[in-house]
């Protein structure tokens, strides 16, 4: 008689996770050390992701959209002809977010958006 698969806890939340549609992988409130984001649809297959950062030295506001490209979000906000873009990628519960562009026009030179993002 063979014997059942062994299943491993982050192999099932895996699958659970790809089950997702994918624009509901990434729909949440989520926090990091002195910021958060909440991340909702806004149709047609787009997604609005709202973040504040702050210390003493900075704060930061940025309202980007963006869509599902692979395994990522990718959303753009524009101020002033300077566009910033996060890029958001799941690591299991949690969103790896990084930056590109012109993005200290969003929350200055002494902060970022870079970092894990847990959910609240």
């Amino acid at each position: 008689m063979p014997r059942p698969a062994l299943t491993h806890p982050a192999l099932v939340a895996g699958l659970i996770l790809a089950s997702l549609l994918p624009a509901q992988a990434f729909e949440g409130r989520y926090r990091t050390l002195g910021g958060s984001m909440t991340i909702r649809p806004t149709g047609a297959g787009m997604l609005k992701v709202d973040a504040e950062i702050g210390s003493r030295s900075c704060v930061g506001v940025i309202s980007a959209r963006g869509r599902i490209q692979g395994d990522r979000l990718i959303a753009e906000a524009e101020w002033d002809g300077d566009i910033c873009r996060l890029e958001i990628r799941r690591k299991g519960r949690n969103l790896k977010v990084s930056e590109s562009g012109e993005c200290t026009t969003f929350h200055g030179a002494n902060c970022n958006y870079v970092g894990t993002y847990t959910p609240r």
